[in-house]
C-alpha cells in the first residue's frame, strides 16, 4: 500500500548527512594537523560547512518531530529531551569550529573539539535509536493504546507542511527550554532510564503490584 512520507519522518531521513559529514571533516582536519598537508585542510573546511548546514536543517526537523510524535511515558519524553539537548550542543560546537575554519587553518585544539563533538554524536544517535527501536517513538503502526507512536502529522509534501514545520520547531525549542528549567530547579528530575544506559527491563518494567492491599478499595484516578 502506497503511503506519503509524513513531516515527522523528515528528521530521520536527513540526519544521516551531518552524522557522516561532521566526522569526515574532523578526521580530515586531524590528517591536516598531523601531516601538514594543506589540501586536506581545504577539503575539511568545505566539509565542515556542508555538515553544519546539514546539521541545522536536521535540527529544525528534529525539533518539529518532537512535537509530532506521541510520548506518554516520562522515560520517552526525557530521552527525547537528552537527544535534543545533546544534538544542540553538537551543532553549536560544529558552528563554532566551522566559523573558525572559514578563516584559519586547523589547530590541535579545534581538531580535538571536532572529534569530541563527533564522540558525543555517537551517544545522541544511540538515544535516537533507542527511542525508535526500543520505545516505538514515531512509529506509525503503533497501537492506539500504546504510550508511544506518532500524532500523524501532515504529509511532507503537503501545503501545510512548511507552516507546521516552523510552528512545531519553535514549539520544540520552547519545550526543551521548559524541560531544562525543570531539571535545573529540581522541580521534576530526569526519568529513570532516560539516559539510555540501563537495560530496558530495569527502566521500563513496573514494580509488582500488591493486589491484596487493593481489595475493597477503588483504584486511584490519574
Amino acid at each position: 500500500m502506497k503511503r506519503e512520507m509524513l513531516l515527522h519522518e523528515l528528521h530521520p531521513a536527513v540526519v544521516h548527512a551531518p552524522l557522516a559529514l561532521l566526522p569526515t571533516a574532523a578526521v580530515a582536519d586531524l590528517i591536516a594537523v598531523t601531516t601538514g598537508d594543506r589540501a586536506w585542510a581545504k577539503v575539511a573546511r568545505r566539509v565542515w560547512v556542508a555538515g553544519t548546514l546539514g546539521g541545522v536543517f536536521a535540527g529544525v526537523a528534529g525539533l518539529a518531530a518532537s512535537q509530532e510524535v506521541r510520548m506518554d511515558s516520562p522515560r520517552a519524553r526525557d530521552m527525547t529531551f537528552l537527544h535534543g539537548v545533546g544534538n544542540a550542543v553538537i551543532l553549536v560546537g560544529a558552528m563554532g569550529v566551522t566559523a573558525w575554519r572559514l578563516k584559519r587553518e586547523p589547530t590541535v585544539l579545534s581538531t580535538v573539539l571536532g572529534l569530541a563533538a563527533c564522540g558525543l554524536a555517537v551517544y545522541t544517535a544511540s538515544l535516537g535509536g533507542k527511542m525508535v527501536y526500543e520505545l516505538g517513538v514515531g512509529i506509525n503502526p503503533m497501537p492506539e493504546d500504546s504510550p508511544q507512536g506518532t500524532l500523524k502529522g501532515p504529509p511532507l509534501l503537503s501545503a501545510r507542511a512548511p507552516v507546521v514545520l516552523v510552528k512545531d520547531a519553535l514549539q520544540g525549542v520552547k519545550w526543551l527550554v521548559s524541560r531544562a528549567r525543570e531539571l535545573l530547579t529540581g522541580s521534576r528530575p530526569l526519568a529513570p532510564g532516560a539516559e539510555g544506559l540501563r537495560s530496558s527491563e530495569d527502566a521500563t518494567l513496573p514494580l509488582p503490584l500488591d493486589t491484596s492491599s487493593l481489595s475493597g478499595r477503588a483504584m486511584p484516578q490519574a
